[in-house]
């Protein structure tokens, strides 16, 4: 069995202020998403992702492109939900439907910068066995205290119809985020 790569590509997050019931706690909730491509990127012509017909492990932890980063003495009442669904799964050379293998729960986790910065980020963990190249959609929502962000996550770009950039979400205006 071989390893496979696994590319996170991010929507814009979203960032808005909830009052938690039934406390009144006001608390900022961010929501995270996007599409996980397991073994291949598709075609940007026809959507789809090539045929890659044989038995990969994946077993990774990926910074969601976008996240904001935490002080974590400030994260003792931090309410974290993530769920995430199968996309896309690639047919084979013969044309016929793939086979997923097993995706196991993703999970996702608060890990130190990478470049040793102060605060945590969030991580996304995705494991698994595949047989055929997939996409799987992520949604990471988070409750925070909104005095735990230290540093606001980099805004995504995302192309619209015309092939544009644009900057969607919410961040800093400088879009110093974690980079």
């Amino acid at each position: 069995m071989i390893d496979t790569e696994v590319q996170l590509v991010a929507q814009p997050r979203i960032d808005t202020l909830a009052t938690r019931y039934p406390t009144d706690v006001r608390q900022l909730r961010s929501d995270f998403a996007g599409v996980a491509w397991i073994g291949d990127t598709p075609s940007s012509g026809s959507g789809m992702m090539g045929p890659s017909y044989q038995r990969r492990s994946f077993d990774t932890r990926l910074f969601l492109p976008d996240t904001h980063w935490y002080d974590a003495d400030l994260l003792g009442n931090v309410v974290v939900q993530v769920s995430a669904s199968v996309l896309q799964v690639a047919s084979t050379a013969q044309q016929t439907q793939g086979l997923v293998g097993a995706v196991a729960e993703p999970v996702v986790e608060f890990y130190e910068h990478p470049e040793g910065l102060d605060g945590v980020g969030l991580c996304l963990w995705l494991r698994g066995t595949i047989w055929s190249n997939i996409g799987l959609s992520y949604r990471v929502s988070v409750l925070s205290d909104p005095d735990a962000v230290i540093r606001v996550g980099t805004d995504v770009d995302v192309a619209d119809e015309d092939g544009d950039a644009d900057t969607g979400g919410s961040g800093d205006a400088d879009g110093g985020g974690g980079e």
